[in-house]
């Protein structure tokens, strides 16, 4: 199977699993721990666990562990939660949307604070405030 026919069948899974809208994926989207950090060049999401935060790249990529041993090394198109999680996220509109509000500095911390340290400070204080701010 070509590299491109493994993306297609990944993506038609992730759609498929995004209409079931179950799981542990629907409560991260129902819970709004999708967050999209950037809108372009590239779509950027984190997906804010209980235990781990994760950088998603829609229907393409997961930081996560089930991605790179999975999808990536045993050539399995099953996507990991995260991914389906944004696929609903992105269509019910549930989630945080900082794209516009996070300059490139705090995006690169965000980003590697996720991929290295497991876990981002950044937009966790980010969205404190956030959140803070927008309630009466």
């Amino acid at each position: 199977m070509t590299m491109t026919s493994r993306l297609s069948e990944l993506r038609r899974r992730i759609r498929e699993r995004g209409e079931e809208g179950k799981g542990a994926e629907a409560a991260a989207a129902r819970e709004m721990r999708a967050v999209r950090v950037s809108a372009s060049p590239v779509e950027l999401w984190i997906v804010l666990g209980r235990e781990s935060d994760y950088v998603v790249i829609p229907g393409t990529y997961c930081s996560c562990p089930h991605f790179t041993i999975r999808v990536v090394g045993q050539e399995i198109e099953e996507p990991c939660y995260h991914l389906v999680a944004v696929e609903i996220a992105r269509r019910s509109g549930r989630y945080h949307d900082l794209s516009a509000a996070l300059d490139s500095e705090k995006l690169v911390d965000i980003l590697l604070e996720t991929i290295f340290e497991g876990r981002t400070r950044t937009l966790r204080r980010i969205l404190y405030q956030y959140c803070s701010v927008s309630e009466p």
